[in-house]
């Protein structure tokens, strides 16, 4: 009972405390957005330039560690850097709340100097320990420590569809590592901040956070779920208000709907930098708190010389005149972005692409079953996967082991196409023969159905496949408007570069820096990490943008909100009546809550 109460005491502090650290959280994530993660972004685009190197992504970095040493270091640096930046930003934030639980005024200058004096301690030997911390051990805390240069770092929904699809002992291993790692993150909370303010050297200060945590599992994580549980509950409460507000005048006074949608929006916003500020001082409030409580928060360090306040009013005319100023400047950007954004924006159709050939587990994917029972639904493409096999024919399988669908453990590409046409492949309750892509061809030109084909590169493909399969299938695809998309760059700028009239597509699993600069026509983007900002960079480029694998009625429309040009998914009836239904202007509450649901 205790316990409790002195949670609900330390919430009710935490809250009214907050206040005090919004112009520090504030300040530095305006920095850290508008200015170092543009320039950041803007640094890694110019030195893949410098190395005539198109992309970064999994398939290019063993291109960069092989051949362009120089772009590599530059990238390291690059990473060094955002290191940096990061332990600055924690600096920074932790010795704020340090001064205000010590109820000692300092300056913003004094604040960034002792920031800046903190850097020394980031060693070679601390480095890795620092990626530990910042990657695994705040994440996994409880409260997350919301940088905006880790902002990108998420795992995609295909990774997490994989883990959970039916693997008991993978989930397992999964949920063990990730117990592990909240057990780690808690006894590890305090390295840091001890190493930054008791001026600890690395081992020392892992030893005693260790040692500090070790019967104060429990209490520490409990203050995490109690702070994090109530910063989540305000949240909710003030979106659900906002919403609920925008509805009644959209609903009782339709001529007020766009004035009330700015309004709100203006709100929203609001509650967003709230949300920022209350999460990323959580962390940092818990951990000065306890190490206040148990008497290791130590004095106020020796760089830290108090200044005078001055005695009288300090808002003096001109500083509320400024104030005023830039008050009204940035009410007046705010205003004309949020009336642009509620006035402009609208839902556009996509094209429909059916995943791997099926329609809620209709059929064996990439099947001629699955290929005429879709095709009913007209879908604008049906997307299928090809290989090359080992007499250099071409078969339809997405999986580069045959094991999951037809027991054989093997490579495609270990099997001539005779021997894979052999092979029965068992999916959703059902069986379907192998097919090659010959014959795929043929039933999609009987059913008039456009593809879109996936080549799936491996490193075994002979060294002349994108010439065999240009010269062999050119006619057929133009003629039927096939179009084609990979996972591999230099197959899509090869395809592109053999037959100028195909239309190709790079298959983006991650949003890292922006659109890639390429000549393929389109982009294929998991749909986790696409935003508006990547989809109007790929269009100003003249380049589509297809969303994959988007499954859920609520993904589509925010999908087609966003601009998307095509949406493949596994459930292309769904798709289908979604755009029916909600292929309509949507209102200021739907635009309101696509905003918040990552319109960045």
């Amino acid at each position: 009972m205790n316990y409790f109460k002195n949670s609900i005491v330390n919430i009710i502090d935490f809250l009214k405390s907050t206040t005090a650290y919004f112009r520090d959280v504030l300040l530095l994530h305006g920095f850290m957005l508008f200015i170092l993660l543009p320039f950041l972004s803007s640094l890694t685009r110019f030195i893949l330039r410098q190395g005539k190197i198109d992309y970064l992504s999994y398939d290019s970095i063993g291109i960069i560690l092989r051949e362009h040493p120089g772009v590599l270091i530059a990238l390291l640096l690059v990473l060094l850097a955002i290191l940096i930046s990061v332990f600055f930003e924690f600096t920074f934030l932790l010795l704020s709340v340090f001064f205000i639980k010590k109820k000692e005024p300092i300056s913003l200058k004094h604040l960034l100097l002792g920031t800046i004096s903190q850097l020394k301690k980031i060693k070679p030997s601390t480095i890795l320990f620092f990626l530990f911390y910042f990657f695994l051990v705040l994440p996994f805390s409880g409260l997350n420590f919301n940088s905006d240069l880790l902002s990108k770092i998420k795992i995609p929904a295909f990774i997490l569809d994989y883990i959970f699809a039916n693997r008991v002992i993978i989930v397992a291993t999964v949920i063990v590592v990730y117990l592990l790692l909240i057990y780690l993150s808690i006894r590890l909370i305090f390295a840091l901040p001890e190493m930054i303010l008791r001026d600890l050297p690395f081992k020392t200060a892992v030893r005693e956070s260790w040692n500090s945590t070790k019967k104060q599992f429990f209490k520490i994580l409990g203050q995490f779920i109690f702070i994090g549980g109530t910063i989540l509950v305000l949240s909710t409460i003030g979106y659900s208000l906002i919403f609920l507000a925008q509805m009644g005048i959209e609903t009782y006074f339709p001529d007020y709907a766009l004035p009330g949608a700015v309004i709100a929006m203006t709100l929203l916003q609001g509650m967003f930098l709230l949300n920022i500020v209350f999460s990323t001082v959580g962390i940092f409030y818990i951990t000065i708190d306890f190490m206040d409580d148990e008497g290791f928060l130590p004095n106020l360090p020796s760089w830290y010389k108090k200044e005078e306040v001055a005695p009288g009013n300090p808002w003096t005319f001109a500083r509320a005149a400024g104030f005023a100023f830039i008050a009204v400047i940035f009410g007046i950007g705010v205003g004309t972005y949020n009336t642009n954004y509620l006035s402009n924006y609208s839902i556009k159709e996509p094209l429909t692409i059916s995943h791997r050939g099926v329609d809620d587990s209709n059929s064996v994917q990439n099947s001629l079953d699955a290929l005429r029972k879709t095709s009913k639904f007209n879908p604008s493409y049906i997307e299928m996967d090809i290989q090359e096999t080992k007499d250099k024919q071409f078969v339809v399988m997405h999986d580069f082991n045959l094991k999951a669908l037809t027991g054989v453990n093997k490579r495609p590409n270990q099997l001539t196409l005779a021997e894979l046409q052999k092979l029965t492949a068992k999916e959703n309750g059902m069986e379907e023969p192998v097919v090659s892509f010959d014959d795929y061809l043929a039933e999609a030109k009987k059913l008039n159905q456009p593809l879109l084909i996936e080549i799936k590169a491996t490193p075994q493909d002979s060294p002349d496949m994108v010439d065999r399969f240009v010269k062999e299938y050119r006619e057929t695809i133009l003629s039927e408007k096939h179009i084609l998309h990979t996972l591999t760059f230099d197959v899509a700028a090869e395809l592109k570069e053999k037959e100028p009239d195909f239309y190709v597509g790079y298959i983006l699993p991650f949003n890292i820096v922006g659109p890639p600069i390429a000549t393929v026509d389109f982009f294929t983007m998991e749909y986790t990490t696409l935003n508006r900002n990547f989809i109007d960079a790929a269009h100003s480029d003249d380049k589509k943008v297809y969303a994959w694998t988007v499954n859920d009625e609520d993904t589509m429309t925010r999908m087609m909100f966003y601009g998307v040009d095509g949406i493949i998914t596994d459930y292309m009836k769904l798709l289908n009546e979604t755009i029916k239904t909600d292929l309509k202007e949507p209102t200021y509450s739907d635009k309101l809550f696509y905003f918040v649901t990552g319109i960045g």
